[in-house]
């Protein structure tokens, strides 16, 4: 089994060797970075000198895939929001559609008590409008409270405002459904719990319905919000939606390296850019040379850094964002072996595990698996979060145990994995707490003053996928007009 890199340490534009254009570097081989090298290419024509700095030494960033002997398994994102994303168009411009894939529809499940539950359809990141919507999860009580919550006084709402999501849940429904249900949802998309994140950047759509109540003058209540985005799911023409997510048959690996490819960059790995600075009209980079524009795609403590001195405001802003740290232990079982046939478990902060979740990848993912009715197949345990991130440090062989373990005590999983892979991710996602959707247009709109100079990452628009696609490509074309 290997780490699949991407061998970048040569140049990929010799077709670029006579360019006259300008020179622009790309501060970042994530997603972000690729995604800006690649539309400035086609922006600014076979001309431009593009270049990728990439302090690692390998790129992708917080995507990673990993060879096992039965083939390749994703050790980061293993998936991309197709619906309203646009996702699958960009994948499809790289000529890469063949490598898309849908999922089996296999159910994901809560552990309640030590039972396997589905989680309930109708919720908005696991925030209910009725009781009856979550009764497999929550006790009498707990659904009584949030049945009860339209008869209590209505939130002080203001358009506009924002709220820590714990607090609000807690507030108007009490703790259990926190617990329950909003945590192990918003874990497994930013590695924080509910408390540390804020509504109005990570469930944007219940912001959106509260300041929708309050411009009309009605009172504000967290369940008639969560009704209102419910009720706006089913509305509609009636046209069958195409799938909700896609992944890809080869791994991220295939996108990084398409992009890579695509962007016609000068790649350096093992570089790291210690400063950025005016010289002679040109933006000067500590320690590669000067440049005629610069896209800083690094997670934000390292944009911080960089734009010191050039844009204070905004680095001020980005030094503030902190980050969410987990680790992922990729295990793949052998075909005597019979894993849930579901596609993964949350599990709540009082749950008897130490890990927080698991995908069983193979039954998630159809293209994971054997021939039909294989045993065995890819599971993949995901450990720590913001506020609780000692597990890292443990060992890889205490992380597998620990993961074989908690496998068997909420799946019934016997026997040990025949292969696994323990990847850390420290400092892997962006904390997206109370006000981050408006500090983070306040930085953008300072870099947005000064000329060729683009930010993008993780921390602006999303950290998905998508998201951080649509954060390079507008970082591009910021520097491309202004060029």
């Amino acid at each position: 089994m290997t780490d699949s890199r991407t061998d970048n340490s040569t140049d990929n534009s010799t077709e670029h060797a006579a360019a006259s254009g300008p020179r622009v570097a790309v501060i970042g081989g994530g997603i972000s970075g690729l995604f800006a090298a690649w539309e400035l290419r086609r922006r600014l024509g076979p001309g431009a000198r593009i270049l990728v700095l990439e302090a690692y030494g390998r790129l992708g960033g917080k995507l990673k895939t990993v060879d096992f002997s039965t083939g390749p398994l994703d050790m980061g994102a293993e998936a991309f929001l197709t619906r309203h994303t646009g996702m699958a168009q960009l994948v499809a411009d790289l000529g890469l559609e063949d490598e898309l894939r849908v999922p089996s529809g296999a159910r994901s499940a809560f552990l309640v008590d030590g039972v396997l539950v589905d989680i309930p359809s109708a919720t908005v990141m696991g925030i209910p409008a009725r009781g009856a919507d979550v009764a497999g999860v929550l006790s009498a009580g707990a659904q009584a409270s949030v049945d009860g919550e339209r008869g209590r006084a209505a939130l002080p709402w203001v358009v506009g405002d924002d709220v820590n999501v714990g607090e609000l849940v807690r507030r108007r429904y009490g703790d259990e459904v926190v617990d329950r249900l909003v945590s192990p949802m918003l874990g497994g998309v930013y590695s924080c719990g509910a408390d540390d994140l804020g509504l109005r950047a990570t469930v944007p759509q219940i912001a959106a319905a509260m300041d929708d109540l309050a411009a009309r003058g009605e009172d504000v209540h967290l369940s008639t919000a969560v009704a209102d985005v419910l009720a706006s799911r089913t509305s509609g023409s009636g046209r069958a939606p195409g799938p909700v997510f896609n992944s890809l048959a080869s791994g991220y690996r295939t996108l990084v390296n398409r992009l890579a490819e695509a962007s016609g960059a000068d790649i350096h790995v093992n570089t790291q850019v210690e400063e950025i600075g005016r010289y002679n009209g040109r933006i000067y980079l500590e320690p590669v040379g000067t440049v005629d524009a610069v896209v800083v795609a690094t997670p934000a403590p390292t944009a911080s850094v960089l734009l010191e001195d050039m844009i204070p405001d905004a680095a001020d802003i980005l030094g503030g964002v902190d980050l969410a740290s987990s680790a992922v232990v990729g295990m793949h079982y052998a075909g005597d072996v019979d894993l849930p046939e579901r596609s993964g478990i949350l599990i709540g902060a009082d749950g008897p595990t130490r890990a927080k979740a698991f995908t069983f990848s193979s039954r998630k993912w159809p293209h994971l698996s054997g021939p039909d009715g294989e045993k065995g197949g890819f599971v993949r345990a995901s450990f720590g979060t913001f506020r609780d991130g000692s597990l890292l440090d443990a060992d890889d062989q205490t992380l597998v145990d620990y993961a074989v373990e908690d496998l068997a005590r909420v799946a019934g999983v016997s026997g040990r994995p025949t292969e696994t892979f323990v990847q850390r991710w420290w400092g892997g996602l962006p904390v997206y707490g109370v006000g981050h959707t408006e500090l983070m247009g306040l930085a953008e709109a300072a870099v947005a003053d000064v000329p060729r100079i683009a930010v993008a990452g993780a921390y602006l628009r999303g950290v998905g996928v998508p998201a951080c696609a649509d954060a390079g490509r507008a970082a591009a074309r910021k520097i491309a007009d202004e060029l």
